[in-house]
């Protein structure tokens, strides 16, 4: 049967795993819990960890935002649900989105609205072919307006590529 660790043996392996990837309070809070430490010394090791600067809310938030954009392909409204499901304040999620390039959001929006056109093909020029579209772009959490400026640029290049292909 595994035995629980002491105080000073919990401090030490929450820190190591802090060194290898951000970890927010939420998500230590728990891992203490499992450890069933007294909860003084819960507390205690959670305020070490911050005092360390292991456990930071603040760089969590920009490190989790810019990581679900680049590598999920999220948008700002999941990444926002996201850090709320992970009880980061109001005013650090905000900061964190505030933080996120326009440039490569707006990109990264295009990627998805775009791997959706190709998917569905010729059904992304229907009605309800747009409507997946619009939809697929705001389950990933981008913004109704932001999609159906880029949805309907991709589809008018799409149209005119296919007129043009006609004409040759």
């Amino acid at each position: 049967m595994k035995g629980y660790p002491t105080p000073e043996q919990a401090l030490s392996r929450l820190a190591a795993l802090c060194a290898r990837s951000e970890q927010c309070t939420a998500d230590i809070t728990k891992k203490l819990e499992k450890m069933h430490l007294p909860p003084g010394e819960q507390q205690r090791i959670m305020a070490r960890l911050k005092e360390l600067r292991f456990v930071d809310d603040e760089r969590f938030a920009r490190a989790y935002a810019h990581d679900k954009l680049e590598y999920q392909l999220w948008g700002r409204m999941k990444i926002s649900r996201g850090l709320w499901a992970k009880r980061i304040p109001r005013q650090l999620i905000e900061n964190a989105i505030e933080e996120l390039d326009p440039t490569v959001y707006r990109k990264t929006a295009a990627r998805v609205i775009a791997a959706k056109i190709r998917h569905l093909g010729a059904e992304a020029l229907t009605r309800e072919g747009r409507d997946k579209i619009l939809r697929h772009a705001m389950s990933r959490g981008f913004e109704a307006s932001l999609s159906i400026k880029i949805m309907s640029a991709l589809i008018k290049r799409l149209q005119e590529r296919e007129e043009s292909d006609e004409m040759d």
